[in-house]
């Protein structure tokens, strides 16, 4: 699992609840996260799912709401940060990772006040963005991560 996603729930929660991976992907942290007691759903582009859409699970509302790494790729930013706001129980948490705009490797990054701005417009509460460096082991370089958090 994503080590800064287990941090995250190991801080933020005493016990496993529901969660929805937006950009699934090979659907690592869902399987992770449902050794460790959680529920989850998972959604990709893969499974016919486009983020550049509004989605609405059938499930929700959610405990927590994760994305990483699909932000940057997603063009109406608007769309995605109310596809999670409205996924997410009253108080529920979102976290997620991108690319920071003075990423070496990736060019379409963004900053971290265009970041807060867009939660912020969504109505998310106790936002907390950080930046640092990650070594990527798969592919043997250095990325400059944008982490956020905050409640609905």
């Amino acid at each position: 699992m994503n080590e800064y996603l287990e941090n995250f729930i190991n801080t933020k929660f005493k016990n496993p609840g529901n969660a929805l991976d937006l950009g699934a992907g090979g659907f690592c942290d869902v399987k992770e996260l449902e050794k460790l007691g959680w529920k989850c759903e998972g959604v990709d582009l893969e499974m016919g799912i486009d983020l550049e859409k509004p989605y609405a699970s059938k499930n929700k509302p959610f405990d927590l709401v994760y994305s990483n790494y699909v932000l940057q790729r997603i063009k109406n930013k608007d769309i995605f940060a109310k596809t999670i706001h409205d996924n997410l129980r009253n108080d529920g948490w979102f976290f997620m990772h991108t690319f920071e705009k003075n990423d070496q490797i990736i060019s379409i990054g963004m900053s971290q006040d265009f970041l807060r701005g867009l939660l912020e417009k969504q109505g998310f509460r106790n936002i907390e963005i950080r930046i640092f460096d990650h070594y990527d082991e798969g592919h043997k370089h250095w990325h400059k991560i944008l982490e956020a958090s905050g409640q609905k």
